[in-house]
C-alpha cells in the first residue's frame, strides 16, 4: 500500500461516495431533462446532492451552482465568463493572478491575451502571500478580475482574503477564489469572503475524478461555457453526470462531518511529521511554519539533497510525496518566488495528509525520510561506498 502523503494531488475516493454512484450506472441511468419517469426519478438525488454541496460552502439557496467535470473546467468557466460579461461590455481587459497560482487560471488568462487582454501575475511576499499593497501596485482602472488560489496546495499558505476582497470591492474588481485546498479543512463564512466565484476540484475532496464545482454569488454575472442544451439552466451543456454529482454530494457530507478531525487531528499529525524530521535531519527547514496554513500540508527543505532524487528514493521505499507537476507549478519555483534561496527551494518536498492518514504512517515515514536524506547527502559528498549507492 505504501504511505500516501500526496493528497493535494489526489485523494482516495471514499467508499461511501463510490457506493452512492452505483445505482446511477445500473438502475437510474436516465436523462434528467426528460419529463418521463426515468428522467424525473433522478431529481430527488440531484437536489439533495446540490443541497449538500451548498451546505459545505455555506451558500444560500438563491446562489447558483454549476457541477463541472473538474476544478480546471470551473476555473476556465469563470475566466471565460469574465471576458464575455466584463471585457466585452465595459472594455476592462486587465486580468490578475498570483504568480504561485496553479496552471488553470494562469493558462486561461494567458489565452485571453490573444484577444487583446492583458494578464499580470502578482508577486507574493516572503510569506508566500499577496498583500493589499502588492495588489494595489498592479491594479489599473481596466482591471476586470482577480483569480486567486485561496490556499496553495504545495506550501499550505493561506492568502489574506479579507484585505484582498476589500480592495477588490473598493475598485469594482470581480474576485474568484479556488477553494480546492480549503474545503473541509477550514471554517469560513461565505458572506464575509467577498468573492463572486468559488471553484473546487473533487479529486482532492475524496470524490471521484471527473467532478468539480463552480459557485456563483447571487447577482454575479455568469455566461455559459459549454454550449449545447438546457442542462444546468443553460449554463453547461452536455449529458448530466448524475452519478458524479451524487458522489460529490456524498463527499461533501463527509467533509462537513470530518472538518473538526482535519482541523485538529490532521494538523497534529502534520506537526508530528515536521517535528520528527527536524529532530532526525540536521538543517531541515519547515517552510512558512509561522504563517497561517491549512492543517494538512507541509513543505520541508532538506539542504544538500536534490528534491527529484529524494522523491525517487522515497518512491522506492513506498513513501509518496510531491514536488509539483500536473496542474501544479514546481514547488521549487513557488518557493523561489517567495524569496527562498534557489538551492534550498529545489531541495524541498511537499507532504499533504488526509483524514485517512494515521499515526503509524507518520511514525514509519519519519525514519524512512531521514535515512533517504542521509544517504543522498553522503552520495553528494562522495563518501558513500559504491556498493551502497
Amino acid at each position: 500500500m505504501g504511505i500516501y502523503l500526496d493528497n493535494s494531488m489526489a485523494t482516495r475516493p471514499s467508499p461511501k461516495s463510490i457506493s452512492k454512484m452505483i445505482p446511477f450506472f445500473q438502475e437510474k441511468w436516465g436523462h434528467p431533462s426528460q419529463p418521463h419517469r426515468k428522467g424525473q426519478e433522478l431529481y430527488p438525488a440531484l437536489n439533495e446532492s446540490v443541497r449538500n454541496i451548498q451546505e459545505l460552502l455555506g451558500a444560500k439557496p438563491t446562489d447558483r451552482f454549476i457541477f463541472t467535470s473538474s476544478g480546471a473546467e470551473a476555473v476556465n468557466h469563470v475566466i471565460a465568463s469574465a471576458y464575455e460579461n466584463i471585457t466585452l461590455q465595459t472594455g476592462r481587459n486587465h486580468y490578475l493572478a498570483a504568480n504561485t497560482n496553479e496552471a488553470p487560471s494562469l493558462m486561461a488568462i494567458g489565452r485571453l491575451e490573444q484577444s487583446q487582454c492583458v494578464g499580470k501575475m502578482i508577486p507574493v511576499n516572503s510569506q508566500g502571500k499577496i498583500t493589499e499593497k502588492l495588489l494595489g501596485d498592479v491594479i489599473t482602472p481596466r482591471t476586470a478580475l482577480l483569480s486567486l488560489d485561496w490556499a496553495n496546495g504545495l506550501t499550505g499558505v493561506i492568502q489574506p482574503i479579507a484585505e484582498i476582497a476589500s480592495l477588490c470591492d473598493e475598485r469594482g474588481i470581480a474576485l474568484h477564489l479556488d477553494a480546492t485546498h480549503v474545503l473541509g479543512k477550514l471554517y469560513f463564512d461565505l458572506e464575509d469572503l467577498g468573492a463572486s466565484y468559488i471553484t473546487f476540484n473533487g479529486d482532492q475532496l475524496h470524490a471521484p475524478k471527473g467532478t468539480g464545482g463552480l459557485w456563483i454569488k447571487e447577482g454575479a454575472a455568469i455566461a455559459p461555457w459549454i454550449l449545447g442544451g438546457i442542462e444546468q439552466n443553460g449554463l453547461r451543456g452536455g449529458s448530466f453526470n448524475v452519478a458524479g454529482l451524487v458522489a460529490l454530494g456524498a463527499a461533501a457530507v463527509e467533509l462537513i462531518d470530518t472538518r473538526d478531525l482535519l482541523s485538529i487531528e490532521t494538523a497534529r499529525l502534520r506537526n508530528r511529521l515536521e517535528e520528527g524530521l527536524l529532530k532526525e535531519i540536521p538543517g531541515a527547514v519547515i517552510h512558512f511554519k509561522e504563517e497561517e496554513r491549512v492543517p494538512h500540508i507541509a513543505a520541508i527543505g532538506f539542504p544538500g539533497v536534490a528534491n527529484e532524487a529524494l522523491l525517487f528514493a522515497l518512491n522506492k521505499q513506498g513513501v509518496y510525496a510531491s514536488i509539483g507537476g500536473g496542474s501544479f507549478q514546481q514547488l521549487g519555483l513557488i518557493l523561489a518566488a517567495s524569496g527562498v534561496p534557489e538551492p534550498l527551494a529545489h531541495s524541498s518536498i511537499s507532504f499533504s495528509l488526509s483524514r485517512e492518514t494515521t499515526d503509524e504512517e507518520i511514525e514509519q515515514a519519519i525514519p524512512i525520510l531521514a535515512a533517504a536524506v542521509h544517504k543522498l547527502r553522503k552520495i553528494s559528498l562522495g563518501i558513500l561506498p559504491p556498493e551502497q549507492k
